[in-house]
């Protein structure tokens, strides 16, 4: 993959492309969750490029974009939007992790004629009447739990959270041990803390598929997954043998339930 960047004055984004021989092939953007980059989808960049463009990108506060001032989910969205603009992609398929997740909602929200279809794997909904108060206080004290931890002990616990298989635990500790734990903390504040900015649900208008790990016991968002699913009538697949980052945690069965539903979604109603 060709490794570039795109600047705004809050810092430099880090993303990286591999650009399929068909220029018409759609292209699919994955986003990584908390604490973790853009290797969380090396075992996905390999089985998708054989009918994709794929894009992966370091979020702010994350791998090479670490350096990144004034997080909020509006300015994710609008570094989003200038990587594609540089890259001339006008259509994309969007994929997100837990806080990629919300990301890609946000996008989604702000350009939704681009968005092609959307998978969210541990994903929460954007939509306060989701959530009870209490959940909503709950959720805004993360990170100061996060702060009273040892550094050794946030990457150990954050890693089992996100792989419970050899790989996936590994993968994960592996970019989290990338980060201090005042950078950690960083991530989760801003985050977490913007995470209730945007009140209403967002309208999909393209196909929609929900993703969770069976082993996902991470917060509650495998939780909130399954009411978003039961309440929008959106299908939910559960990996498993996978906690949060089921994507890596067990990569053939996630690849398989998502390629099919893109072939099905996507190039085959692209054919028609």
């Amino acid at each position: 993959m060709i490794g570039k960047l795109v600047s705004s004055p809050r810092g430099a984004t880090y993303y990286w492309i591999e650009r399929h021989a068909n220029g018409d092939a759609p292209c699919i953007v994955f986003t990584h969750g908390i604490a973790v980059n853009h290797h969380a989808f090396d075992k996905q960049v390999p089985y998708f490029k054989r009918d994709y463009t794929v894009l992966t990108w370091d979020l702010p506060l994350h791998g090479r974009s670490r350096s990144y001032q004034d997080f909020s989910y509006a300015h994710a969205a609008d570094e989003l939007e200038a990587i594609l603009q540089r890259e001339r992609l006008t259509r994309v398929i969007l994929v997100g992790v837990g806080i990629g997740g919300y990301v890609c909602q946000e996008y989604t929200a702000r350009y939704p004629k681009k968005v092609q279809a959307f998978v969210g794997v541990g994903v929460m909904p954007f939509g306060n009447s989701f959530y009870s108060s209490g959940d909503m206080r709950q959720m805004t004290r993360v990170p100061m739990l996060v702060k009273r931890l040892p550094e050794r002990l946030v990457h150990i616990r954050l890693a089992h959270a996100r792989g419970q298989s050899n790989y996936g635990y590994h993968n994960a500790l592996a970019m989290i041990e990338q980060m201090s734990k005042r950078e950690i903390v960083n991530a989760f504040r801003q985050t977490f803390g913007e995470r209730f900015a945007r009140k209403e649900a967002v309208d999909f208008g393209c196909p929609v598929l929900l993703v969770v790990g069976a082993l996902d016991y991470e917060g509650k968002f495998a939780e909130y997954c399954r009411k978003w699913s039961e309440q929008s009538g959106y299908p939910m697949h559960v990996i498993s043998a996978a906690a949060h980052n089921a994507n890596a945690d067990n990569f053939d069965e996630f690849n398989d339930v998502v390629g099919k539903f893109l072939r099905r979604k996507v190039l085959h109603a692209q054919s028609e």
